[in-house]
């Protein structure tokens, strides 16, 4: 079983228009809307991929029902912890030419009832040799600590803990020496180790540094050059055959929900990683089917070139 859990999700509503003119009435052609936040992300790829998950997420008035609907329509079981406030909203619009804008709401605060509802929430789950996946900014006014409180808890209780976050909240979790994966992409690690990180020995140098802090194994997604899965004694690198294009909001997240559903290894790997490419592709924060996923290929490197300049530096 595979908790997912996010404390501050969002209604992904992706805008599709022909150019943005900043200052003047702009008109989508056509807009979808799916379920978001990422943790729910990763139950909707582990859903489609046809392993086990659990949701837990939080949601403020305005938007509890629509959550529990949407998710009851895609058969993920799931927990909603209602809270005070509106559950944020996340646009990404998408122009004509390829050129993607996103604009993130912060999402309202949470109480300590709202906390403890949380852990009642994933206590109540099988915690024994499960994966409890922490994934997503925090919200606003949250002690950076939160998630490393929420790992602490979890771990005791039996279960292995994946976090994908960034900054504070990432750097404080993995000080509590209990987190078993981290899934940053380059951006993220480079922020943690406080250094840019140009080719794939800068990452597989900065993952190290992380894993001698205690966190035995790093996933780190890099866009268009796929993603290094790397560990105290092995380095792999998959990445998809053939170039794909697209919209890449949520790949990072169906590329850890299929990891860890397919049991979190090198085959899991290039899972990941295949499945994660063909989102690209699709509509808004779509998740792709196994036939989608099955016709992307994947190489898959023991040995390659560690100067290998990355492509999305920046």
């Amino acid at each position: 079983m595979i908790i997912t859990v996010t404390l501050n999700p969002s209604i992904d509503r992706t805008m599709h228009l022909q150019k943005i003119s900043l200052g003047e009435i702009n008109r989508a052609q056509y807009t979808t809307l799916d379920p978001g936040g990422k943790g729910v992300n990763v139950s909707r790829a582990l859903r489609s991929y046809g392993a086990k998950t659990y949701a837990v997420l939080v949601c403020g008035q305005l938007g509890q029902h629509w959550f529990s609907e949407t998710l009851t329509l895609a058969d993920i079981p799931h927990k909603i912890v209602n809270a005070q406030g509106i559950t944020r909203t996340n646009i990404t619009l998408v122009e004509s030419d390829g050129r993607v804008t996103k604009i993130n709401e912060s999402g309202f605060t949470l109480t300590q009832v709202d906390l403890d509802n949380v852990r009642n929430a994933i206590a109540s789950q099988e915690l024994s040799n499960s994966w409890v996946v922490l994934a997503g900014r925090l919200n606003p006014g949250l002690d950076s600590h939160t998630y490393c409180d929420l790992a602490k808890f979890a771990k005791e209780k039996g279960a292995k803990v994946a976090v994908d976050a960034s900054g504070a909240e990432l750097k404080a979790a993995i000080s509590a020496g209990v987190v078993d994966l981290i899934k940053p992409n380059q951006h993220e690690l480079s922020e943690l180790v406080d250094r840019p990180l140009h080719t794939t020995q800068d990452v597989i140098i900065a993952a190290r540094e992380i894993i001698s802090a205690g966190v035995p194994t790093v996933l780190c997604s890099l866009g268009a050059d796929g993603a290094l899965l790397i560990t105290a004694d092995d380095v792999v690198h998959c990445e998809p055959r053939e170039q794909v294009t697209g919209t890449p909001v949520g790949a990072g997240d169906i590329l850890l929900g299929i990891f860890l559903g397919a049991g979190a290894d090198v085959k899991a790997l290039e899972k990941g990683v295949a499945w994660s490419a063909a989102s690209v592709p699709l509509e808004g924060t779509s998740i792709p089917s196994p036939a989608q996923a099955a016709l992307i290929k994947i190489n898959t490197k023991l040995h390659f070139d560690d100067n290998r300049d990355l492509v999305e530096v920046e």
